[in-house]
């Protein structure tokens, strides 16, 4: 990603990108109203010490950009509530722990992939005449609180209420966890001051739980607990709370976290409706008609935006000595591998199978690196996935694997062609 500093003061344009490096995140300085980023933009932070974000906007020039967002002091977060900080797509902390802040520009970052390609397969949906599927009705806000009383579950409870929300409690991490399980939530507040272990054990199940993974939640230590803190934003915490101490930075902190993952929720529903309509509900790719028409639209706005976009190729082979499958068990066992490399691609990745042995998927906005990870990662999942069909069994299966970049100018038929090439294999035609 190319994230480029934002502000008037050069001095501060600098300090923010120093605490963008000690948080992994490498950032050009651009002092001074109007500089044109000389590589690109794809995320523009704004810095607002002072956390005057009303006035930092001046500097939100996010042309050409997949975001626009505000760095604030922890001390002053954004207002609770639904609405966000106004002409940005969302904030981060910049005085925050390292690793907090790279976390919250991570996801900053992967909502707006997503968002970026919502309205792009909506135009593909378009071309192929295509309806586009209803929205879904929006949710009433509710959080989780687990463990044992405490103040913060009442500034909990209010400010939610204040917004048509509410607060399920659980005194137990069994309870908490049932919870979970049975009902949606947009967080969960984990009260560690008496029991920090079993809260940070908790915050460690929610990142090792796929359907949890993204749920924001804040952890109450005692006072003066910087172990447990740290500890916590290690596993993924984006707020922090000292019992008995002010919530309101907490729960500022923690409302943006919210609005985040409720912006990335639903244009991950819009854009899987959309590969639904144009493709396959079993397997979750595209037809290879709408996946053409799709590629060719990803490469066009690439080459626009200056943005990568990666491609991975994977042809499914029986290994050297295996029994050779009929026909139809080959088909039926090809179409759950397809099935499983749909699951293991990005919400924003789009796939498609090609021929009768050979998975392509696109990845926008991501680099060589992304697309070799993509295709080992499928392919280390399905070659230990033995698939019975009939009598018996296709066997143990090996995966040839080829990975391209757009090139300047290179269609998304020749990028194709390219990937393909690499396994000696033709272009197959659609």
């Amino acid at each position: 990603m190319r994230i480029v500093v934002r502000c008037q003061d050069a001095r501060l344009a600098r300090d923010t990108q120093v605490r963008l490096a000690a948080a992994g995140v490498e950032a050009v300085a651009l002092p001074g109203p109007a500089r044109t980023a000389p590589d690109g933009q794809d995320i523009v932070i704004v810095p607002a010490p002072d956390g005057d974000a009303a006035a930092a906007r001046v500097f939100a020039n996010a042309e050409n950009a997949l975001a626009c967002i505000v760095a604030l002091p922890c001390t002053n977060p954004p207002a609770p509530g639904l609405a966000g900080v106004e002409g940005f797509n969302g904030a981060i902390a910049f005085d925050a722990a390292p690793a907090m802040l790279a976390a919250q520009i991570t996801a900053l970052a992967r909502v707006a992939v997503i968002e970026e390609e919502r309205p792009r397969r909506a135009e593909t949906a378009r071309a192929l005449n295509i309806a586009h599927p209803s929205a879904p009705e929006p949710r009433k806000l509710k959080a989780l609180y687990i463990g044992a009383p405490s103040p913060v579950f009442l500034s909990l409870e209010r400010a939610l209420s204040e917004h048509g929300g509410l607060v399920a409690a659980a005194f137990s991490s069994f309870a908490g966890f049932d919870h979970l399980h049975d009902e949606p939530f947009d967080a969960v507040v984990l009260n560690g001051a008496q029991d920090s272990a079993t809260a940070i054990s908790l915050c460690a199940a929610l990142r090792r739980n796929a359907r949890l993974f993204h749920l924001p939640t804040m952890v109450i230590t005692a006072a003066g607990d910087h172990a447990t803190e740290t500890a916590a934003i290690a596993r993924g915490a984006e707020a922090i709370v000292a019992t008995n101490a002010p919530s309101r930075e907490g729960l500022g902190w923690l409302f943006e976290a919210i609005r985040r993952e409720r912006r990335r929720r639903v244009a991950e529903q819009n854009i899987r409706a959309l590969r639904d309509a144009m493709g396959d509900t079993r397997t979750g790719l595209f037809r290879r008609d709408a996946f053409d028409a799709h590629l060719a639209r990803l490469a066009a706005d690439h080459h626009m935006s200056g943005r990568p976009l990666s491609l991975a190729v994977l042809r499914v082979m029986p290994a050297p000595g295996s029994r050779e499958a009929n026909a139809q068990v080959w088909k039926q066992g090809f179409t759950e591998i397809a099935s499983l490399a749909g699951r293991l691609m990005r919400t924003a990745d789009c796939g498609a199978a090609i021929g009768e042995d050979i998975i392509a998927v696109a990845l926008p906005a991501a680099p060589l690196k992304a697309a070799r990870r993509t295709a080992e990662r499928i392919a280390s999942v399905a070659e230990c996935t033995a698939f019975a069909s009939g009598e018996g069994g296709v066997g143990p299966l090996v995966f040839e694997q080829s990975s391209v970049e757009l090139q300047p100018g290179e269609s998304a038929p020749g990028m194709l062609a390219r990937a393909l090439y690499a396994l000696d294999v033709q272009n197959i035609p659609a």
